[in-house]
């Protein structure tokens, strides 16, 4: 029963796509699109809302199994950590460099066998920035684009709910 639900939810997203496609070509009212974007946008908060309450669910059914396998080899994964808030980023990151440090240096020798550079980049071992600040690195004279590939231009819509919602 769920399943079909589910099936039907899928043509009529279908459906609605097709339909505001044609909004948009017969028409160019700001305020009938703006009003479409919030109830869209309210929508997908609430199927955020029954997934994320049936995944938790499901999660507890898989009890102790971490793999559930599906027809047509579908994989369903079940992995478990620590949220993770507030890093004290500089602070962790003194402690790795310390670390490193430490591990750069021949315990027979005392010779110091990685440069200062060769750490820093070492560093990347145990961090994974997953954003450059552009604006930052723009202002030391450094062109990010230089050093990544650069998709299209995305724009970002950002919808607040009102009093109503």
């Amino acid at each position: 029963m769920s399943l079909e639900k589910i099936n039907e939810l899928k043509e009529l997203v279908v459906s609605l796509d097709s339909a505001l496609s044609e909004l948009f070509e017969s028409s160019e009212d700001l305020a009938e699109a703006g009003n479409i974007l919030l109830a869209l946008n309210l929508v997908k908060r609430d199927i955020s809302i029954v997934y994320d309450s049936f995944s938790a669910k499901f999660g507890e059914m898989m009890a102790g199994e971490s793999v559930v396998t599906l027809d047509g080899n579908a994989l369903i994964e079940k992995k478990s950590s620590y949220e993770r808030k507030a890093w004290q980023h500089k602070d962790l990151a003194r402690a790795v460099v310390d670390r490193l440090s430490q591990m750069s240096v021949d315990m027979d020798t005392g010779e110091i066998v990685k440069s200062p550079e060769e750490i820093a980049m070492d560093l990347l071992t145990y961090c994974a920035p997953s954003y450059w600040r552009v604006k930052e690195l723009n202002n030391i004279g450094i062109n990010p684009d230089m050093y990544c590939e650069t998709g299209q231009l995305k724009t970002s819509i950002i919808v607040r709910k009102g009093d109503n919602q």
